[in-house]
């Protein structure tokens, strides 16, 4: 299961009409190994109490479970890992493959292997009065000590769309007091007051203005509070849903339709229009898909995603700016790339991801165009030699969801492509597993850095690759 070093080359050379390799490989296999890796090795077997749950950092090569000393990868801040412990949060699309494969295969060990840690987690994660789940960009838990790492204190959402249908499968008492608990990252307990991307995860109290209400997370707040609202028909949780979508919505300039990216924030990237108006665009829609009545979260996600398109894309550079004013006119020079190597840097295929999205969706030309230009941006930039497995995972995501939308074989062999180079560079075997790494060369399976997105691609691309067989459709290969 070694990649072919000449093969290799090939696609490091490789930016003419022929991406594909020569023969297809396998890339079930490697899904499945991965999956194999992660439940047998990775599961949680440290301290006095074992649990069901899969470690965040794994060391690739002897497959065991650092308890410290592991070096944070580029772009990663000490206080947002879980070594020694697990993220949920981090696992979120792994967790999605595990399903899609024991549908696939007939294996239900998958299944079952992701649903005990769900079931564990639902239990264990809630932060008492407040309910909030210890996950996320701060919290996790520790093997080791065999409880939260509460010393972190924060809840703060991620970029990743909560795995709230999947969670409230296994528990929906927990799940809605998960959500609810949502309303402590708020300055008063009311829906249209300001929020903290930060709240208190066991301290049932408001927050005191002066935090960073992030544009990104009042998308992540409305689709939450319209998940609540659909399940369990209160008509307070649409009162959030509305308050949450509202608060940059009546911020925006009305020439431009562009918005700020965070209230109150002095600094550059706060106060002029970023890539974060996708984002909310995205988790917009999302929130209307749960509850298609909401019409104006629809039409509000359309008008967000329209003007990043029309002001943000620079023709004659062929890229996307990184900051515009409110107004419409350029901060700076500067492009967003598609390919970056730290995690956390801005990349613009997460928003082609989205731009996919609305047009399989809502059938959006525009999106669909938006979505075959980031990806000829980055299909015309050369792959560095150091680069994310998130990137690559979301370049062959974006790859196979134009293959979808279009049908053109061309996407399908720029998916083959993504998924050697994901494999080739990424891909570590050990006796007894395998696991994707964070960086080339590194010796560390890091779930934070986006592994899961590039097993999903790998597991959605044996699909394509084999028409025969029928998509399980447990879910939309979304992020």
């Amino acid at each position: 299961m070694k990649p072919a070093a000449g093969w290799l080359l090939a696609c490091l050379a490789g930016m003419g009409t022929g991406w594909a390799a020569e023969s297809p490989r396998n890339y079930l296999e490697y899904v499945r190994r991965f999956a194999d890796t992660l439940r047998e090795k990775g599961v949680d077997r440290y301290g006095p109490r074992h649990t069901p749950l899969w470690a965040g950092v794994i060391d690739a090569r002897s497959l065991t479970v650092p308890a410290s000393g592991v070096p944070a990868p580029a772009g990663v801040r000490e206080s947002d890992r879980a070594v020694g412990g697990c993220n949920l949060y981090h696992d979120a699309v792994t967790l999605r493959v595990f399903r899609v494969l024991s549908a696939l295969s007939g294996d239900g060990r998958y299944r079952d292997a992701a649903g005990e840690y769900m079931r564990f987690a639902l239990q264990a994660l809630p932060g008492g009065e407040t309910g909030l789940l210890a996950w996320g960009e701060h919290l996790y838990y520790d093997f080791f000590r065999d409880a939260v790492a509460a010393e972190r204190r924060s809840h703060e959402l991620l970029e990743w769309t909560p795995p709230w249908p999947e969670l409230w499968e296994t528990n929906p008492g927990a799940v809605a007091k998960a959500i609810a608990g949502l309303r402590y990252h708020y300055y008063a307990d009311d829906p249209r007051a300001l929020y903290n991307r930060h709240a208190g995860w066991g301290t049932p109290l408001h927050q005191k203005p002066g935090g960073q209400p992030w544009i990104k997370h009042s998308g992540l707040y409305a689709y939450s509070f319209l998940f609540l609202h659909r399940k369990t028909g209160e008509t307070r949780w649409l009162d959030w849903a509305r308050g949450a979508a509202d608060l940059y919505w009546n911020r925006r300039d009305p020439q431009t339709g562009l918005t700020l990216s965070c209230i109150d924030d002095p600094r550059p990237g706060s106060r002029n229009a970023s890539s974060g108006m996708v984002y909310l665009a995205y988790w917009l829609l999302k929130g209307y898909h749960e509850d298609p009545r909401r019409k104006e979260m629809r039409d509000r996600a359309v008008a967000y995603l329209k003007a990043y398109d029309r002001h943000f894309y620079d023709a004659r550079r062929e890229g996307y700016r990184q900051l515009v004013s409110p107004q419409g006119q350029p901060v700076n020079d500067d492009l967003t790339p598609p390919w970056h190597f730290a995690y956390g840097e801005s990349s613009i295929l997460p928003l082609g991801r989205v731009a996919a999205y609305f047009a399989r969706t809502e059938k959006e030309p525009a999106a669909l165009e938006m979505a075959g230009r980031i990806h000829r941006i980055a299909r015309k930039t050369a792959v560095p030699e150091k680069v994310s497995i998130e990137g690559l995972g979301f370049a062959l995501n974006l790859a196979l969801d134009l293959y979808d939308l279009t049908g053109k074989k061309a996407y399908l062999e720029d998916a083959r492509h993504y998924a050697d180079l994901a494999i080739g560079r990424f891909w570590v075997e050990a006796p007894g597993g395998g696991l994707f790494v964070r960086e080339p060369g590194d010796r560390y399976y890091e779930a934070k850095t986006g592994a899961g997105d590039a097993a999903a691609g790998l597991l959605r691309l044996h699909l394509r690759l084999n028409p025969k067989l029928k998509d399980p459709g447990l879910y939309d290969w979304s992020f």
